[in-house]
């Protein structure tokens, strides 16, 4: 009953036309990357040494990876074009001094371009931590700046007028002091709710969230993964398998909304482009934020079910899931993320 109940639900949504169903373009992947802070001393959840972020560099520019900007990875998959294999893209969220002080010479140094999603109000208001408009200007060669909200605050749960007037209103002063007019926009602390995302989707934006993962012709245009660089995740090590990345084939993720309640275990239902061989089934595993290993059930060879062994505590929480490819060291890899809340 529970596997006919799933496919139903699948078999609906693919009818409905509510997600894309493209066959996986392995030629058509880019990695994107997020920072915020480059410094030295500041909070170790969201800063990178400016030492570590030339590492990160060097290592794009001696593997041979093209470092694209976000607007152009963006409408190259959108049309169904191709990009190079070793796509890496870098995205920063708002708009600390120290991308001015610390990661702009590097950008330069390396030739690297980098999107900057900003706050328009902390910039209008003159915040010593953030960049003012004219620094913006200085740095156009390699920074492409867009929206970040006015406020920077938590859209779940606020009304669809609120929201609009947040997004709207930044566009507007970005639009006023550096000419912008591409609709990017990254969600504050990569969050959301349903009236947030249709309020998005209604306003013709792009939507960037802080799930990982790496994005396709596929992928959820109002939501798209970003690997986070700070802390232990900005180590070599890590940083050089997330680039090396590939996208989980996934068409059809239920539920599509990441709120639920602080306690609950979601169960997470994934349609895939194709199907998984046995080695990609047996070697498919998930990891839940705070937990063992969660229950994971393959209805078909191309649907898949996650489910967490225990309720999930109020906050953030991820179930990562990555399977490894056939080629040596690249993995498969998804990420969906889950707002608990209060009852």
């Amino acid at each position: 009953m529970r596997q006919h109940f799933i496919r139903l639900i699948i078999a609906l949504i693919s009818v409905a036309g509510i997600f894309p169903l493209n066959a996986l373009a392995e030629e058509g992947h880019c990695a994107l990357l997020v920072y915020h802070r480059f410094t030295d001393d500041g909070p170790q959840s969201t800063s990178i040494s400016p030492d570590l972020f030339r590492e990160h560099l060097s290592y794009l520019q001696s593997n041979d990876f093209s470092v694209l900007p976000l607007k152009e990875v963006v409408s190259t998959l959108q049309s169904g074009g191709v990009l190079p294999d070793k796509c890496v893209s870098l995205t920063a969220d708002d708009g600390y001094q120290s991308i001015y002080e610390n990661a702009y010479p590097l950008l330069k140094e390396f030739q690297a371009p980098m999107a900057v999603f900003v706050s328009t109000g902390a910039i209008d208001h003159n915040y010593p931590a953030m960049m003012t408009w004219s620094q913006f200007k200085e740095v156009d060669d390699v920074i492409d700046v867009y929206n970040h909200g006015v406020s920077h605050a938590h859209l779940v749960g606020k009304e669809a007028e609120m929201v609009v007037e947040d997004i709207t209103t930044a566009q507007s002063r970005l639009a006023a002091e550096l000419g912008l007019q591409t609709k990017f926009f990254a969600y504050p602390y990569g969050e959301f709710d349903q009236t947030a995302y249709a309020q998005l989707h209604q306003l013709g934006y792009v939507g960037f969230g802080q799930h990982s993962g790496v994005i396709d012709t596929n992928s959820d245009w109002l939501n798209l993964p970003r690997f986070a660089m700070a802390g232990q995740y900005a180590k070599m090590s890590s940083f050089a398998l997330k680039v090396n990345s590939l996208p989980m084939p996934v068409v059809v993720e239920q539920p599509k909304s990441m709120v639920i309640v602080a306690g609950d275990r979601p169960l997470l239902t994934l349609k895939l482009s194709r199907t998984m061989n046995a080695n990609e089934r047996y070697q498919f595993a998930c990891f839940v934020t705070g937990q063992d290993a969660p229950e994971i059930v393959w209805l078909e060879k191309d649907i898949v079910t996650i489910q967490a062994i225990a309720g999930l505590t109020k906050g953030r929480s991820r179930y990562n899931c990555t399977t490894p490819s056939i080629q040596k060291g690249r993995y498969y890899w998804y990420s969906k993320q889950w707002l608990a809340q209060a009852n």
